[in-house]
């Protein structure tokens, strides 16, 4: 049976909140990058091995280079294509209970939700890699180079943790009224 109640209309706080929130993490992972730079070595372990051992190495412009595109150019650009498919050609777009939020009276309202919804994708993404550039940072500081797995295992689960929360959110957001 299905339900012909509307959905509630999301709150504009989701889109605003998203993107405030994500261009303030891109902003503080550029600070962060830029502020630290001068204690990163010239090459910088850039890639541990199990064991925390580093078993990679970069220069420091290619780390940070890599580091700031990871962090913010990858996500920009993922909120980007988004909003350019929303805004061109929205039946592209493959979401839960697809059937009906592309019903054309519905189409609208589920290109706000998925515009609002990415940005939050991409919070996830640059706190990613502020948390990944601070572990590197300190495990630069040590001679040698070590990474502490008391130090990623928690960067590890609050990624897992944050990324299925939002994969679990996202299926939330495009639950229909009454399913």
């Amino acid at each position: 049976m299905t339900s012909t109640a509307e959905p509630a209309q999301p709150s504009p706080l989701l889109l605003r909140a998203g993107r405030t929130v994500f261009w303030w993490g891109a902003g503080g992972l550029a600070a962060v990058v830029l502020g630290t730079l001068p204690r990163l070595p010239a090459v910088v372990a850039s890639h541990f091995g199990g064991s925390g051992a580093a078993n990679g190495w970069s220069s420091r412009t290619a780390y940070v280079t890599l580091l700031l595109v990871i962090g913010i150019l990858l996500p920009a650009g993922v909120i980007g294509m988004v909003h350019g498919i929303t805004a061109g050609r929205p039946e592209l777009l493959n979401v839960p209970s697809r059937e009906y939020w592309m019903e054309p009276s519905r189409r609208g309202q589920t290109v706000w939700r998925v515009r609002a919804y990415i940005w939050w994708l991409g919070v996830i993404l640059t706190g990613t890699s502020i948390a990944v550039h601070l572990a590197v940072l300190g495990a630069n500081a040590a001679r040698p180079p070590h990474l502490s797995p008391a130090v990623i295992v928690p960067i590890l689960i609050a990624i897992v943790t944050a990324v299925g929360g939002w994969v679990v959110g996202w299926y939330r957001v495009f639950r229909p009224p009454g399913a």
